[in-house]
């Protein structure tokens, strides 16, 4: 009779037919690792397609932002493409392809993932904008890839199969992992 008892306290509880779980803890948090690596292997493919290509990027930014920005931009950030951005192409190519490649080896590894997708959705940000659309806009796969880094974000995605899973067990309290 122990024995039945003990066995029936072990299978989970149910209300009304229903298993208790939450949908949170029912979907494998493997999930996160692809979507991390997906986001890494797209800002590595981005930043290597700029450091292999035969004229300087900051040249094509150049382009792109004298063509597409300043026609579609919303007026603050056409300003600052203008004032800010286009004196200093060199230094804005070179400070894009840093955050790139940050990112990427960030989000690829699980090192330090929360700086790595928030450096990822900052770039996002700004590609966005730079092309005048908005998050609600439907054809704005740069919106898509922006989520997809605040999800990584918010669920510390770097702690499935990746470093910051072995950071967090030493310092458990801190926000970069």
């Amino acid at each position: 009779m122990n024995a039945a008892l003990e066995s029936a306290s072990a299978l989970p509880t149910e209300t009304n037919g229903y298993n208790n779980a939450s949908p949170a803890r029912t979907v494998p948090r493997a999930l996160l690792l692809v979507l991390r690596v997906y986001l890494g292997v797209i800002l590595f493919i981005t930043v290597l397609g700029k450091l292999t290509r035969d004229n300087p990027f900051a040249t094509e930014m150049l382009r792109f932002l004298r063509g597409v920005a300043t026609r579609r931009a919303s007026p603050p950030y056409l300003h600052f493409v203008q004032d800010v951005v286009i004196p200093h192409a060199t230094l804005f190519s070179y400070l894009v392809m840093t955050g790139e490649a940050v990112a990427a080896l960030s989000l690829l590894t699980g090192t330090m993932t929360r700086v790595g997708a928030a450096v990822a959705m900052f770039l996002f940000l700004n590609y966005m904008l730079a092309e005048g659309r908005m998050f609600w806009s439907p054809d704005s796969e740069d919106a898509a890839v922006f989520f997809i880094a605040l999800v990584v974000f918010f669920a510390r995605a770097g702690r499935v199969w990746g470093i910051d899973a072995y950071l967090a067990k030493r310092w458990p309290n801190s926000p970069l992992w």
